[in-house]
């Protein structure tokens, strides 16, 4: 606790012993004492009350109505001492009146503020509380006073509102009080206070009618000395701020507070009405009338009540139906909608079809400009799929996150749901006009339509155009996809294979075959590329083609990555040592994109080359094209993290994209792979031969290795070699093969120079 905080506790509890000794020194002193001794107990507020305008920042006219109450009560004791006798008691009431005013003011804003403002039923409730008091302080006070006849007009006046006041002012620190957990001490010293003030007011109200004597009066400023002082010390301590800071759950009255207050408001009258006899005609109609003012604003208090819950439950029903940030109906909206139209047109010649729109890269735009340019994308998008939906009748939705869906009840066949599908999808074709300027956005989108003459609910129409969207996704983007129930089968292999596929690593399903790189001038193993294979197990080989795409879409790539490089590099080191390949034969592994993508992986590949016990430039990773081009900065970023390692470099599928030269100058890349698509027709085809020599020359040139992939002829292996190609991998010289195969594997490519065709060739 800082030093000015624990300044501030002390000097909050000092208040209120300070009052205690002001009010016992009030009791034991004479007459002519008493009104200084209060004047300076009650004057302490204004120190009170600059500490909570200066250190709690309170606000002004809350500190001048504070400061009020002290000064009022002055005057009240002044009034006693020093006013005329005769019209002293008439003056104190008023006095005292105006203070308690003041103090439920003050109760009233501190109230208001904890529950973030008032609400519409705030105000009857509190006139309830009014008229509830009112009909007991008229059964007890104002009709004895009537009936003793001593007391005027104005005193009458002033007594029939102590007790009215007083049960509001009691409500309002019950309020105060109740819910949240343990209060803090400013706000039980402040209930102490208005506690005190509360006794006080019932003191001076009992003597006027039972006459008790001096020592009711002295006794009422005893708990008015006591009430300031406490009330000063709340705010002046360090939790003051709580008294008036916004609960963060903003919570209606519990138990005890506004029902135990309101129904305290209402039995009570009804209680006394009850068990007291009428005395006068004037007495009767008194009661009846406060009775049904009492029953009207009870019924008016319902009726509000029950329009208030009602007016919430539909914008409940209104939030939960639409979706926050552009207002249209949600998922679950135009599912109702969408399951309203299809239960009674399913027997009729229509198809009612569901688009489902996904934005293509989407997350590049929060990601580069935030999300609430994102939001404001979203919003605008919204209004022209609106704009686009009613041209042909249909209604539009977002589903989630970067989801649209439109709902098309009017298609008579899926050519016309398609051409509706079409027609939507333009909203994406123009620019966006946002805060952070003219951005495109593209969208992929699925179209579904009711099967004829079978029912069709409207999860299966979403789930299709799910499944259509994503193959449109996969297709290329931004492009409109019908769905077709063969897509649903491959969705079901895909699901298969997915579930298969966790675990596989672990049940020891994955398999490393290895395919030989040869010096096609010699004819020597120089290297393998490791290939993984997947056996099920009852027995089904699955192609990498299939399962590795779900491995990088579910991240299962990154421990099958890291297990392919471990296995390779260990592989190796034993055929090292058993003496099967040369110590200086190489290994390469292919390398996802989300593998590159991780900033841990150069990490993991150095620790998987410390393991192995290789020397580090006898592993390469392979990589693609769509690596660099898609994400170049963190590729590049990778890549020289790699090459740090020892590690090299392979770009695999050379020529089939669209930047390979500039890679080759912007990236750290020791060798090039050329695609099997050109050697498979560089003996027929003269412009791919073209292109294989200049390859060939370019990685002379710039002192990179090249290898040709996919040959699978003498002709292709003679022709490489007279364009210069230094190395080759294919099923001539070998198809992948097992660890366990392999030394009978280089047995067998030893002989590779003993043919005659490939003698003649190396002879020439």
């Amino acid at each position: 606790m800082t030093t000015d905080r624990v300044a501030l506790t002390r000097a909050a509890w000092a208040y209120p012993v300070f009052g205690l000794v002001m009010a016992v020194t009030f009791l034991l002193a004479g007459d002519s004492l008493r009104p200084v001794i209060a004047g300076v107990a009650m004057l302490s507020v204004i120190p009170a009350g600059f500490v909570a305008l200066r250190v709690h920042r309170f606000p002004r006219p809350f500190i001048f109505a504070l400061i009020g109450v002290g000064v009022l009560y002055v005057l009240e004791a002044i009034a006693a001492e020093f006013v005329t006798v005769g019209i002293e008691v008439e003056l104190e009431d008023a006095i005292d009146l105006i203070a308690t005013a003041l103090i439920i003011g003050l109760v009233t804003f501190i109230v208001g503020q904890q529950r973030g403002g008032f609400r519409p039923g705030d105000g009857v409730d509190g006139i309830i509380i009014g008229v509830g008091a009112w009909i007991v302080a008229w059964v007890y006070l104002v009709q004895p006073f009537l009936n003793s006849g001593t007391q005027s007009t104005l005193a009458l006046a002033l007594n029939a509102l102590y007790l009215p006041t007083t049960v509001v002012l009691l409500a309002l620190s019950a309020v105060m009080l109740a819910g949240g957990g343990r209060p803090p001490a400013s706000k039980l010293l402040l209930a102490f206070g208005l506690l005190c003030n509360v006794g006080g007011d019932v003191l001076y109200a009992l003597d006027d009618i039972r006459d008790l004597g001096q020592w009711s009066y002295t006794g009422a400023d005893f708990l008015y000395t006591l009430s300031v002082t406490a009330c000063a010390g709340a705010f002046v301590h360090p939790t003051a701020p709580a008294l008036i800071g916004i609960s963060p759950n903003r919570r209606h009255f519990a138990l005890p507070g506004r029902v135990t207050v309101l129904v305290a408001a209402l039995a009570a009258p009804v209680l006394v009405t009850a068990l007291s006899s009428s005395v006068s005609t004037l007495d009767r109609v008194v009661r009846a009338i406060s009775v049904l003012a009492l029953l009207a604003l009870t019924g008016v208090r319902l009726i509000a009540a029950t329009r208030a819950q009602l007016q919430s439950q539909h914008l409940l029903e209104d939030s939960v139906r639409t979706d926050d940030v552009t207002g249209l109906p949600n998922k679950r909206a135009v599912l109702e909608i969408t399951d309203a139209v299809v239960s009674d047109r399913w027997r009729s010649a229509a198809l009612p079809a569901m688009y489902l729109f996904d934005l293509d890269g989407f997350k590049n735009i929060n990601d580069s400009f935030g999300h609430a340019t994102g939001d404001e994308v979203l919003c605008v998008i919204a209004r022209r799929l609106v704009a686009a939906a009613d041209a042909i009748g249909a209604t539009a939705g977002r589903v989630s996150g970067d989801e649209f869906v439109v709902f098309d009840a009017t298609p008579q066949s899926s050519q016309e749901a398609l051409d509706n599908a079409r027609a939507v999808h333009l909203a994406f074709q123009q620019s966006l006009t946002t805060t952070s300027g003219e951005l495109f956005v593209k969208a992929s989108c699925g179209v579904a339509t009711m099967e004829p003459g079978a029912p069709t609910t409207s999860d299966d129409l979403f789930r299709w155009a799910d499944i259509a969207m994503y193959r449109a996704k996969s297709a290329g983007r931004n492009r409109v996809v019908l769905y077709e129930a063969t897509m649903q089968d491959r969705v079901s292999s895909r699901m298969d294979i997915e579930n298969a596929l966790h675990g596989a690593l672990a049940r020891n399903e994955l398999h490393l075959y290895h395919q030989p790189i040869i010096e096609i001038g010699t004819g020597r193993v120089t290297g393998f590329e490791a290939l993984l294979r997947w056996r099920r197990p009852d027995g089904t080989i699955v192609s990498p083609n299939e399962f590795i795409p779900i491995a990088e879409e579910t991240g299962m790539i990154d421990a099958i990555g890291e297990w392919a490089m471990s296995e390779a590099t260990r592989q190796l080191r034993f055929w090292i040592d058993e003496g099967i390949v040369p110590d200086d034969t190489a290994v390469s592994v292919n390398v996802s994109p989300r593998q590159l993508a991780d900033p841990r992986f150069a990490a993991v590949v150095n620790h998987v080359v410390e393991n192995s016990g290789l020397p580090a430039h006898l592993l390469w990773l392979e990589v693609t094209e769509s690596v660099m081009i898609d994400n170049p900065e963190v590729a590049q970023s990778a890549l020289q993290a790699i090459r740090a390692t020892g590690v090299r470099i392979a770009l695999d599928d050379f020529g089939t994209g669209y930047s390979s030269l500039s890679l080759l100058q912007k990236f750290p890349i020791q060798r090039i792979k050329i695609d099997r698509a050109f050697i498979n027709s560089i003996v027929d085809n003269l412009n791919d031969r073209m292109l294989v020599r200049t390859i060939v020359g370019l990685g002379q040139s710039m002192g990179i290795d090249v290898v040709a992939e996919g040959v699978d002829s003498m002709l292709q292996l003679r022709l490489l070699r007279e364009l210069g190609c230094a190395k080759a991998q294919g099923f001539l010289i070998s198809q992948p093969a097992p660890a366990e195969a392999m030394r009978s594997t280089i047995g067998a490519l030893d002989s590779l120079t003993e043919w005659p065709d490939f003698s003649e060739m190396v002879g020439d």
